[in-house]
């Protein structure tokens, strides 16, 4: 990946080191592998991060080459692209597949993903953003490198739910503020715990229908299984979702989805905004 800026009146005199870690949110990881594999080029001529930069310059940055995750096997999924640039990748994942390869599962939006790279020639490598689990269906997030992923892993990224509860809340609104641990010994299952990490749920019912309600759900902390355990714990499971007490006969797995993703692109500032349909499975319960 290549990026290129013009040096302003304001950066003048600085050095290609500090103009990169403090105007353009490099880490220090990011300039040791841009020091060590990768290339500075000022008006065309190579450079050192210890370069001292005029107004005018034309400060360009070629990223060192990222290898592929050796685990994640290119193999041919369906995908829902639902937008791409250079270096980000949005797509709508369905339920029932895992983002990344796991003991249970070679099969992944990761594996599609790098299958969709090679038969294009996408020279990227994929950095998740906003992970979800396998029976969440909705809007995923994937950075092409790792400057991309740092600068969105910085951001406060705006994220909407849609969640399928068991039973009618008390409430039309509100929130839950309840920490999040392990469950030990299971490795997967989280609960509530005096003792955990902070979490914070907002939610807001939509609609009720035959003993089941669908909210709009904001997650303030980003903990894992955060809306599966939070609804459970107030006696309202997501339904499908067996793990936290829910059955399974209306639907297979939680009737979760990750329905709006908003954030500030990270090279060009734009704001953007994107809505994930509903799977066939949900839309048949809210129907």
């Amino acid at each position: 990946m290549r990026l290129e800026w013009y040096i302003k009146s304001k950066d003048e005199h600085k050095l290609v080191r500090d103009y990169l870690l403090h105007d353009r949110a490099f880490s220090n990881r990011l300039l040791k592998e841009l020091k060590k594999d990768g290339c500075i080029l000022v008006d065309g001529l190579p450079a050192t991060v210890r370069h001292r930069l005029k107004k005018g310059n034309k400060l360009t940055i070629e990223f060192p080459f990222e290898q592929m995750n050796s685990n994640i096997t290119p193999t041919e999924v369906t995908l829902n692209i639902v937008y791409e640039d250079e270096c980000l990748l949005v797509l709508n994942k369905p339920r029932g597949l895992s983002v990344l390869p796991n003991m249970n599962d070679q099969v992944t939006l990761a594996n599609g993903i790098a299958h969709y790279y090679k038969a294009r020639q996408i020279n990227s490598t994929i950095h998740v953003v906003t992970r979800i689990d396998k029976w969440t269906s909705g809007i995923v997030l994937i950075a092409k490198n790792k400057y991309v992923h740092h600068l969105l892993a910085n951001q406060n990224i705006h994220k909407e739910y849609r969640a399928i509860v068991e039973g009618k809340l008390a409430k039309t609104n509100g929130l839950i503020d309840k920490p999040i641990s392990r469950n030990l010994p299971s490795i997967i299952e989280r609960r509530v715990d005096p003792d955990g990490k902070r979490a914070i749920t907002h939610f807001q019912v939509m609609k009720e229908m035959n003993n089941r309600s669908l909210l709009r759900v904001k997650l303030e902390t980003g903990r894992t299984h955060q809306i599966r355990v939070h609804f459970a714990h107030i006696g309202h499971p997501i339904v499908g979702d067996d793990l936290y007490g829910a059955n399974q006969l209306l639907i297979k797995g939680q009737a979760l989805h990750a329905r709006i993703l908003s954030f500030h692109h990270p090279l060009s500032g734009r704001k953007f905004s994107f809505v994930a349909s509903y799977p066939d499975e949900i839309q048949g319960l809210i129907d």
